[in-house]
């Protein structure tokens, strides 16, 4: 088993984790409880996308702290502290606003000192956030720094039953906006000039996007853009 110890690899394997979990959740019935399941020693945290307030933690988190989830959303400013560096956590929500709300990209990691476990008081923490389409919220995974290397190993296992998904993530990633409405509507098996009526885009912007599509994509035969549009829920 190859071992995950960059920051990109970490990355990765933590985006690819928290995309597996929503699909798990809206195709298969998941909870959010059994979802945590699939992420021990990590945290599973949803937030409001607007406010970014907690909308969302993992059972096992909670208990840590012997509060409720309405603890923590009434908490003040003060109370607030002792669990979060202000300063990371405005660094975060700048970040998350900038990269993911902003410029629309698909997932992004950083680090923020918070309090996971009481006992051991503030220490460094890896999230990777992405946006959950289907809750319109923020779906992340937190993990210890000091469990990168542990943690990333386990989650990379867990991919080994999608390994289609995991081997082609880094090209879902890669595609725009556009090309992500694009893709269905291809797979679907629209010409050219329905796509470019649908969109308000000429046909020529079109074919210039499907090229572009099949060289990401690496797509030879219509039926891998079929399993690639399924693999990501996009049909």
């Amino acid at each position: 088993m190859k071992k995950v110890f960059t920051e990109k690899e970490i990355l990765e394997a933590l985006e690819r984790q928290t995309f597996l979990i929503e699909q798990r959740i809206t195709k298969n019935g998941y909870s959010f409880e059994e979802a945590c399941e699939l992420i021990e020693g990590a945290v599973l945290h949803l937030n409001d996308i607007h406010t970014f307030a907690p909308k969302f933690l993992s059972k096992q988190h909670l208990e840590r702290f012997e509060l409720t989830l309405t603890d923590i959303q009434n908490a003040s400013a003060d109370e607030y502290r002792r669990y979060v560096n202000i300063d990371d956590y405005n660094r975060s929500v700048m970040l998350t606003k900038d990269v993911l709300l902003k410029h629309k990209r698909k997932a992004i990691g950083f680090v923020q000192r918070t309090v996971i476990d009481p006992a051991k008081g503030f220490e460094p923490l890896y999230t990777s956030s992405r946006i959950y389409k289907s809750k319109q919220c923020l779906a992340g995974i937190t993990i210890p720094l000091a469990k990168v290397g542990k943690m990333t190993n386990k989650m990379v296992r867990a991919l080994e039953e999608t390994n289609y998904t995991k081997m082609n993530y880094h090209k879902f990633a890669s595609l725009t906006p556009r090309e992500l409405e694009i893709v269905p509507l291809l797979a679907l098996g629209y010409q050219n000039s329905e796509i470019g009526e649908q969109l308000f885009i000429s046909k020529a912007t079109v074919e210039q996007h499907r090229k572009n599509l099949k060289r990401k994509l690496e797509i030879r035969r219509f039926v891998d853009l079929i399993r690639f549009a399924q693999a990501f829920d996009l049909i």
